[in-house]
Parts: C-alpha cells; sequence; structure tokens
C-alpha cells in the first residue's frame, strides 16, 4: 500500500498526532531523532512508524508539513501594509519558539527525500514553506481584491518570509520585531505602489 501524508480522523490520526509530537519532544529537548526514539516517546511500535514513513527524513517533512503547511486564517485589516505587518509580526514570534525553531533547524539539517518517494513526501524544508506559501497567496489575494497594487508571492517570500527564517536559525540578533517587519515591508509595499504609478496617471 503506497503510504500518504495524512489520513482521516480515528486511531490513525490520534497516532499521526503522537508520533509529531514526540519528534518535537525530542528536538525541543535537544535529543538525537530516531525511529525508535520516537517511536519509543509516541508508545508505537517502531515497525509501524518505518512502514508508513519509512526514514526519519521523511518523518521530519510530515511533521514539519503539519506544524507549518496548514493555511490557517490570515490577517485582515484592511490594508496590504497591516496585514503584512500582522502576518509578520507573528511570523517572527513562531519563529522564536523552542519547537518551531528546532524543526527548522532539523529540516535544514535533514536529508533531501529520495526523488522516487511516494506523491505527498515532501523535503523537510519545502514543507515548512508550503503553508507560509498558501497564507503569502491569500494575503495578496485579498490585496488585490481591494485594488491594491501587490508584490508577488515570491518577492514576500523572499523578503519577508527568508529574513526571518534566517535570522532565527542562525541565532542573529535582530531589531525590535515591529522595526524589521515595517523595514521589511516597505521593501514590499513600496516597489508595488511605485510601479503602478504610471500605469495610473497614463
Amino acid at each position: 500500500m503506497t503510504p500518504t501524508m495524512t489520513r482521516p480522523g480515528g486511531r490513525s490520526a490520534k497516532v499521526t498526532a503522537a508520533v509529531h509530537h514526540a519528534v518535537l519532544d525530542l528536538l525541543t529537548a535537544g535529543e538525537a531523532v530516531t525511529i525508535p526514539a520516537v517511536a519509543a516517546r509516541a508508545g508505537v511500535n517502531p515497525t509501524s512508524l518505518y512502514r508508513r514513513w519509512g526514514d526519519v527524513g521523511r518523518l521530519l517533512a510530515d511533521t514539519a508539513l503539519a506544524r507549518f503547511g496548514t493555511s490557517g486564517d490570515v490577517p485582515d485589516t484592511g490594508s496590504l501594509t497591516g496585514d503584512l505587518l500582522a502576518w509578520g509580526t507573528a511570523l517572527v514570534a513562531e519563529a522564536a519558539h523552542p519547537a518551531e525553531l528546532a524543526l527548522l533547524r532539523a529540516a535544514v539539517a535533514a536529508e533531501p527525500v529520495d526523488p522516487g518517494a511516494p506523491e505527498g513526501f515532501e523535503s523537510a524544508c519545502s514543507a515548512c514553506l508550503v503553508g507560509r506559501s498558501t497564507q503569502v497567496e491569500a494575503i495578496l489575494a485579498a490585496a488585490q481584491a481591494r485594488g491594491e497594487e501587490v508584490p508577488t508571492s515570491t518577492r514576500v517570500l523572499d523578503h519577508l518570509v527568508a529574513p526571518v527564517y534566517l535570522r532565527a536559525l542562525f541565532g542573529l540578533p535582530a531589531p525590535s520585531v515591529e522595526v524589521l517587519v515595517e523595514l521589511l515591508v516597505e521593501r514590499l509595499v513600496a516597489p508595488a505602489t511605485a510601479q503602478a504609478a504610471p500605469s495610473a496617471l497614463g
């Protein structure tokens, strides 16, 4: 049977949640994440983990997808600047959380998933960005619906998400959340507005 990343509710969902929690607990405690260690902490037979995920790389990817990959609600302040400021502030706080930070670092260090892996098994790194990309696209779509000029989602990832994650991963000191996010947002919103100005005048 081909394994999948998610399954419907019931016992399988509870087991998956327990396994994800076990991974996060081990990472936060600074302990090695191995299939036997995760199985012991989650109270699951190691054979079940090997059958479901195959190896630690895929297990980390699945945990990252579960933790970061949900789209969730996005801010609705009435402006693109306000939405990005609110969302970016939450992103900074999330990246500073011990469990999230440990998972991000583990995702970066994890070996790439075998290209021949079953569909749905993404690399741990890409899994960390799935939900962020979805949220960014939702924010930009809402701004466009209000008639605002918007940057591309790639620019938001490059100028807002990437710097936040980079600083968190390397433990770099940062200015206050408000200052950091405002600077990043100005680089995103101001250029988009400036590019729209000539066409508006024309």
